[in-house]
């Protein structure tokens, strides 16, 4: 009698733990609203001389980073640039 018992009660858990979970969507847009403002760039140049002073400036070897290819990859998208090199204004 207590394995009848036994085998509800791993059959009720079963059931609970197969039940979709329900997620509010305003907590999910929250979180993704939230993890976008991270990779916000903040940092801005107007040149590229501007850039490559900034990259001087950080003490990086010039001759390790292509400043033309870094350039691009900043002005493709100037926002989401993720400023891998801690370079500053």
């Amino acid at each position: 009698m207590a394995q009848k018992g036994k085998k509800k009660a791993i059959k009720s858990m079963e059931k609970i733990l197969k039940t979709p979970k329900k997620v509010k969507v305003e907590t999910v847009a929250k979180k993704v609203v939230e993890t976008a403002a991270k990779y916000v760039n903040k940092t801005h140049w107007d040149t590229k001389e501007a850039f490559a002073s900034a990259i001087d400036a950080s003490g990086i070897n010039p001759d390790a980073i292509n400043v033309n290819a870094e350039w691009d990859l900043y002005q493709s998208d100037k926002q989401g640039y993720r400023n891998h090199l801690k370079l500053k204004n």
